[in-house]
């Protein structure tokens, strides 16, 4: 209903109607195909119906094997009746098999809870019949990979890629590189969501080079999609859409709507991230549509997000809020973390653009949660165990080959002592030819002791070599651990104190209030209204507190910055808040400036340096007070200057001035976080900030913007900023 509701009002969905004609002659091209697959249903449905014992579960699982994908909640009922059957006969291959097919199902319904406790009720059914017979194993296999991807969409990642290792040691065990392939391939998509892009590419390329090796091509299309995402996250966009381009090659008329709608998706982000937006605005259509017409809740989430996020960036918030609204009505995105943490931003995002910081607030606090939710300290310690356990399996498993080859030299050894023996007993046949066998045993034996040595030698170094391998990865796990819990502690400590120290400062505001309404002595009153003073200063200075933990974790949203509005606005509150009437304000910008930055953190550098000069003016009447801001090009770096003859900054401060909690002089009424939080956002957009004195002695800050935001890695101060909104990769399907 919303999707209809939403054409109505929008107008960027005119071009819908083209959109569904395209798709409606592709339904018709793919027609033979679906019809041969309700054929083959209906058959099948006849013979349940003729049959209605014999052989029940058979054609029970048969039904939801061929609805799978096309008509999901069918499929589910017949798979239901399938496992009931199987319980019902006490069939345990059957109850694996079948329990498996519905937790795989409710995964695609978006029922992932469920799905993930009926998939673990099997798991130890299957597992534990792994000896008596060999489809046990596989089945095994497969409900571990259902697990892994389950859990990956719940964004419990040490728990997917525990199962999903799980799963490749059965599946190398067995030697099916179709099978490895898949599990190779979802094993990139638990890195991709958790956005570790080079380790996510390296398993989708061993997963593309496994499937050519096997000659199966069915899945090619998907992950040569994937490569392409991976490579748009790493800002190689040229690479990233030519797999698309591929891909779409590869299958040819014969691919799916679900590698399409993928594909469309990756160009628009590669293009996205471009800066082209009307380019990215149409292929988000493209993918948008494409998961309405296959009815994939978690796509169209996704789809509707980034276009949110686009009419956010071309400043129609009509239409962003008409597109979160769509969002919201969507009930599925709960099961989600990462959409769930992506709409609360958005929604925080267009509620502060719209002056409801209240509300923007309320969102950003949603934002953290589900953040602390996805990566708490245990989550990461849990994946520092799986990927150590992992690495060692492989270890083990070179140690176990120099083990093959140490017993194959010692068969070799017995099988030269063997022939020695035998020639020795050929000397009793001649002294001459004795005389040389002797000979030859001496020199066999003494090459072998020496072998025998230096294979002891080389056993010991070994030995050795392991046990320093094993400590130094021991030490580098608990390190970074340490170093992990900590930085997760200081900030929780800023936020959450802050938050708390909030209510009760509240509390004491308004008795205050209420005290100067009631008392009505004159000295009582000057006490209340310095404790009133008192209790704002302190509240402001948690209101900085609380922008120290939002910048830390804030995405950079790159735009075109226009300098002279944001100084407009910045002044504007200036006077509101009172500017002495004796100061001169003027600012220059140099038309020509070119700047590619986040708009919100360049105000936030600006406010901080100019309310810092403004308030810190020389109240002398013999000093005409003047502030100047200018902004020009240098370099190769966009540099804004602050300039003013105000009171100054002493030499013993100019080292510290920077520093949380540092004031230069006692008219500071921030507690001394104000320049605190211009460096830290600057350092955020890879900037420099510095302080100056003139050789008139004026004071100028001067701050040094990069031309663009830095890159995934190039700031050191910044956290690892991930989209709003990340496409989830092709997964695998394995029924």
């Amino acid at each position: 209903m919303y999707h209809v509701i939403f054409i109505r009002k929008s107008p960027v969905y005119q071009k819908i109607g083209f959109y569904f004609a395209f798709f409606g002659l592709l339904l018709l091209l793919a027609g033979p195909s679906i019809a041969q697959n309700h054929t083959k249903v209906d058959s099948l449905k006849k013979e349940l119906s003729l049959r209605p014992d014999a052989n029940r579960y058979k054609v029970l699982w048969g039904l939801a094997y061929e609805l799978f994908d096309f008509q999901n909640e069918q499929a589910f009922g017949f798979a239901q009746q399938a496992h009931g059957y199987a319980l019902s006969k006490g069939d345990s291959l059957g109850i694996a098999e079948s329990g498996r097919i519905m937790g795989q199902l409710l995964r695609r319904l978006h029922k992932l809870d469920v799905s993930i406790a009926i998939l673990k009720r099997v798991l130890p059914i299957a597992s534990r019949h792994i000896a008596d017979r060999p489809e046990f194993e596989k089945e095994t296999s497969y409900i571990l990979n259902g697990l892994a991807l389950a859990y990956t969409f719940t964004a419990e990642y040490d728990k997917a890629l525990e199962y999903h290792f799980q799963s490749l040691v059965m599946r190398e065990r067995k030697g099916d590189k179709r099978q490895i392939s898949i599990a190779l391939h979802n094993i990139g998509l638990a890195y991709y969501k958790m956005g570790n892009f080079d380790i996510s590419i390296d398993y989708y390329l061993e997963s593309l080079r496994t499937r050519k090796e096997s000659g199966d091509s069915t899945g090619l299309a998907a992950d040569l999609v994937n490569v392409g995402l991976c490579y748009n996250e790493l800002k190689e966009f040229k690479k990233g859409q030519a797999m698309f381009e591929k891909a779409l090659q590869v299958c040819g008329d014969n691919c799916s709507d679900n590698v399409i709608m993928n594909s469309e998706y990756g160009l628009g982000h590669s293009f996205y991230q471009q800066g082209n937006y009307p380019e990215a605005n149409k292929h988000y259509l493209k993918s948008y549509e494409l998961s309405v017409k296959l009815r994939d809740s978690r796509f169209e989430i996704e789809s509707v997000l980034q276009l949110a996020k686009l009419a956010a960036i071309e400043k129609r918030p009509g239409l962003t809020r008409e597109y979160l609204d769509i969002a919201r009505k969507t009930p599925e995105k709960g099961e989600y973390k990462e959409l769930l943490k992506a709409f609360y931003r958005l929604e925080a995002q267009y509620y502060s653009e719209a002056g409801n910081f209240e509300k923007a607030n309320f969102y950003l606090q949603k934002v953290q949660e589900v953040n602390d939710s996805i990566f708490s300290t245990d989550i990461i310690r849990n994946l520092t165990r799986v990927q150590t356990q992992y690495a060692q399996r492989e270890n083990l498993a070179i140690i176990a080959a120099k083990d093959e080859v140490l017993a194959l030299n010692e068969r070799v050894i017995r099988q030269q002592q063997a022939v020695t023996f035998l020639l020795m007993a050929v000397v009793v046949l001649g002294t001459t030819l004795g005389i040389v066998i002797y000979r030859n045993y001496r020199t066999i034996k003494e090459v072998n002791s020496e072998l025998a040595l230096a294979k002891q030698v080389i056993e010991d170094h070994n030995k050795y070599l392991d046990s320093q391998v094993a400590q130094k990865t021991r030490e580098l796990v608990d390190t970074n651990a340490s170093l992990v819990k900590v930085n997760d502690e200081l900030d929780n400590f800023i936020y959450k104190t802050s938050h708390d120290i909030r209510g009760p400062l509240a509390s004491l505001k308004g008795m205050v209030n209420l005290a100067i309404m009631d008392v009505k002595d004159e000295k009582a009153l000057g006490y209340l209204g310095k404790l009133d003073l008192t209790a704002e200063k302190l509240n402001m200075i948690l209101t900085r507190l609380l922008i120290v933990n939002r910048i830390n974790h804030a995405e950079l949203k790159p735009e075109h910055i226009h300098f002279e509005p944001i100084i407009q606005e910045i002044l504007t509150l200036e006077l509101k808040r009172g500017i002495p009437p004796k100061i001169n304000i003027d600012f220059e910008v140099d038309p020509e400036v070119q700047l590619v930055s986040d708009k919100e953190m360049v105000r936030l550098i600006l406010e901080n340096l100019i309310d810092n000069a403004v308030k810190f003016y020389n109240d002398s009447e013999r000093v005409e007070s003047f502030v100047r801001i200018g902004v020009r090009t240098e370099n190769g770096r966009v540099t804004a200057r602050v300039t003013d003859n105000g009171v100054g900054i002493a030499s013993m401060n100019r080292e510290k001035i920077f520093q949380m909690f540092v004031r230069a002089s006692e008219r500071s009424d921030t507690g001394g976080i104000g320049l605190y939080l211009a460096k830290l956002a600057t350092e955020k957009l890879g900037g420099e900030i510095n302080l100056l004195s003139t050789p008139d002695k004026y004071t100028e800050f001067i701050v040094q913007f990069p031309l663009a935001l830095p890159g995934p890695g190039e700031n050191k101060m910044s956290e690892s900023n991930q989209p709003a909104v990340r496409n989830t990769p092709v997964e695998q399907k394995t029924v």
